[in-house]
């Protein structure tokens, strides 16, 4: 009798494989209502590859009409496996021509695969069915960004921004496309509007911190960063953002004096400045400077400044103060001193190996985190 209970109660996997498809053509949407509801709760954790898995056994037992192709195409997508990815997408756009989504997957796919014309076509398509929707039409916007078309892209992203404004990624890829194109007062609003509609997102938080240190508020750039580390913690991509800005804080300044010197070399050159006027302009110059590196210094949380000066920070901090006391030096002796054309000449040769030092080791500065592409 208890064996008879026993096995009642466990049948064998091949007997429930039948028991379940019959259910399923009885009632198809028990099944993939059951198969797509775990792989949704997958993908809502992030475990793509899990998701996928799921779907494709649910596949193999019930038939392909049991769950979503386009779920499943989504799903191989994200987990890099495009070419299978594909084969599902298009036998979802086959299935259902008119579904917007579905062309928009196709999109993303081809454009992985470096198909990018059919990419652009078939997000076209998503655009056309669906011509409301701001985020297929951002999305074209960021293709023809690759393309360096920037007045075709600039059409598309004010239409993007008029149909979804309150959209987040809308407004951090406009944000994006802005900074690229050095439009970084245009690119701060949008930075900062979609913190607005999303404050947890740190990527957001380092392109404004990338933004603001671009447009000289040196310190309002590592304060956001610090921030960020301060929320999301040490283990976080905001860390290597903190260390970036913290470095380039100081080698702003070197940039700054360099820029200063180059400027004055040429009115020098061309108007050759009298003693007491270039006594007054040297004096002036290094007062300036000293003013706003103390201000910049002082408005800093005291964390910061203290890991400005910490241990792994501390030669690169002291290494671009030498070089920037090392050019308002010779900006000052310049100006004192009654140069001949040729001198100033080999000044501005200074000058410039300083940039193209300058520019070599701030293009090594970010090693640690790399600011998002706007197509992601």
């Amino acid at each position: 009798m208890s064996d008879a209970a026993d096995r009642s109660v466990s049948s064998s996997p091949r007997a429930q494989g039948r028991v379940l498809q019959a259910v399923n053509k009885t009632w198809p949407g028990f099944i993939s209502g059951a198969v797509e509801g775990r792989a949704r709760e997958l993908i809502d954790e992030g475990r793509y590859d899990d998701a996928a898995d799921v779907l494709e056994e649910g596949i193999e037992r019930y038939g392909a009409a049991s769950v979503s192709q386009l779920m499943l195409a989504w799903c191989l997508h994200m987990t890099e496996r495009q070419e299978a990815a594909l084969e599902w997408v298009v036998r979802a756009v086959e299935e259902e021509p008119e579904d917007p989504d579905a062309h928009w997957i196709r999109a993303n796919i081809l454009f992985e695969l470096g198909q990018v014309g059919e990419a652009s076509a078939s997000l076209r398509q998503a655009v056309e069915l669906a011509p409301d929707n701001g985020r297929y039409y951002m999305q074209l916007a960021c293709y023809h960004y690759r393309d360096q078309r920037f007045v075709k892209t600039r059409e598309l992203m004010e239409r993007a921004l008029e149909l979804a404004p309150d959209d987040a990624w809308v407004q951090l890829t406009a944000g994006r496309i802005y900074n690229h194109h050095l439009r970084y007062r245009l690119a701060h609003a949008h930075f900062v509007r979609a913190l607005e509609l999303e404050p947890g997102d740190d990527e957001a938080r380092g392109d404004l911190a990338e933004n603001l240190q671009a447009r000289g508020r040196l310190s309002s750039g590592v304060r956001i960063a610090w921030e960020t580390v301060e929320a999301a913690g040490e283990d976080s991509s905001a860390a290597g953002l903190y260390d970036v800005t913290l470095r380039r804080w100081s080698w702003r300044w070197y940039e700054w004096a360099l820029r200063a010197a180059l400027v004055l070399n040429v009115i020098d050159w061309i108007f050759p400045t009298p003693m007491p006027v270039g006594a007054a302009l040297a004096g002036a110059l290094v007062v300036v400077f000293a003013a706003g590196w103390v201000r910049s210094l002082l408005v800093l949380p005291p964390q910061c400044r203290r890991d400005l000066m910490g241990k792994g920070r501390r030669g690169h901090f002291a290494g671009a103060s030498a070089r920037t006391l090392l050019v308002l030096a010779g900006i000052a002796l310049m100006l004192l001193g009654e140069l001949s054309a040729l001198q100033h000449l080999g000044i501005l040769a200074l000058v410039v190996g300083g940039y193209v030092e300058w520019g070599w080791r701030a293009m090594r500065i970010p090693g640690k985190w790399k600011p998002s592409d706007p197509v992601r």
